[in-house]
């Protein structure tokens, strides 16, 4: 399994909320911070979204916009309404932004957000920048855009089954999202999408990935790939943002925080999985990057895991 399918499985990526929102005419909806990924694709009309951090979007029907950890943002058309009206109010009374005028502009979208696994969503920091548009003009051809297409005649039906439909075509969108385009994703920023886009370093990655228990050295990795060591360890952070054996520690302490929380493997093996010879010096490595101990960070999540 490739390197990006293997953190996608981890993920565990589910749409656990999403509405079809209707409004008329203008009108502004604020929407709150929040830590977690949003998702939304415009059906019919435009709109413009404006973050606090200054980011402004113009949308058109078909485009399809990803955010992690948003800061307050809103959405509005037609020159916004004159009272910024919060989204969970417009869940709650769908009618806060329908025009009694017998002739109205129509602006129709779908709004959500997706869960990940406790143990691991944070590894969806290494997949997507912080904002990601797919705009439906340029897609039409592609994979992402029959999706979106299928997606879009989905929610404006009324079919048998339709919410599960939706439930999975999202999660697929989601993938399709976060890997189109990959060279373009990072625009610059250090990701493992942009080094899997370049042939040696993917290379390298997909090595640590395939073989984690290995006892990979930063002279053996470079070796492998047909690079000399101080170039295969610049260019690795370059593309990666960090350095190739710290890479490949994090990546093995994913996998434990994965097997702690979904196996009934042994702690030993877990530990050796981890690059460890014991359980008490995984145990005390663990601790140092997560602060609690394997046992009690096990409870933590299930604690925090939604009912």
């Amino acid at each position: 399994m490739d390197p990006f399918s293997q953190i996608i499985k981890l993920l565990k990526p589910q749409a656990i909320f999403w509405r079809v929102v209707e409004a008329n005419d203008a009108w502004t909806i604020s929407f709150r911070p929040t830590n977690i990924v949003v998702f939304g694709q415009l059906i019919e009309g435009t709109c413009h979204v404006e973050r606090e951090d200054g980011i402004c979007l113009d949308l058109e029907a078909g485009d399809f916009l990803l955010m992690a950890a948003p800061p307050n943002w809103t959405m509005n058309a037609f020159g916004g309404g004159t009272v910024a009206v919060d989204f969970q109010a417009v869940i709650e009374n769908p009618g806060l932004l329908h025009s009694s005028a017998r002739t109205t502009q129509v602006t129709r979208f779908m709004a959500g957000n997706f869960a990940f696994s406790a143990a691991n969503r944070d590894l969806i920091s290494t997949l997507m920048l912080p904002i990601v548009v797919v705009r439906g003009k340029e897609i039409t051809a592609d994979r992402l855009g029959a999706l979106l297409a299928t997606f879009g005649d989905e929610v404006t039906g009324d079919r048998p089954g339709r919410s599960l439909i939706l439930d999975r075509l999202l999660e697929l969108i989601l993938i399709e999202a976060l890997r189109y385009r990959p060279a373009d994703i990072g625009d610059g920023r250090s990701s493992l999408l942009a080094g899997l886009a370049d042939p040696k370093i993917g290379n390298a990655l997909r090595l640590m990935h395939s073989d984690p228990k290995q006892p990979w050295t930063l002279a053996a990795i470079a070796h492998e790939v047909g690079m000399s060591r101080s170039a295969f360890a610049s260019r690795f952070a370059e593309l990666v943002g960090i350095p190739p054996i710290e890479y490949l520690s994090n990546w093995r302490m994913t996998l434990a925080k994965s097997a702690l929380v979904s196996s009934e493997m042994p702690m030993i093996d877990i530990a050796e999985m981890a690059g460890y010879q014991s359980v008490s010096a995984f145990s005390s490595a663990f601790k140092r990057e997560t602060g609690l101990s394997p046992t009690v960070y096990v409870k933590s999540l299930q604690v925090d895991s939604p009912t």
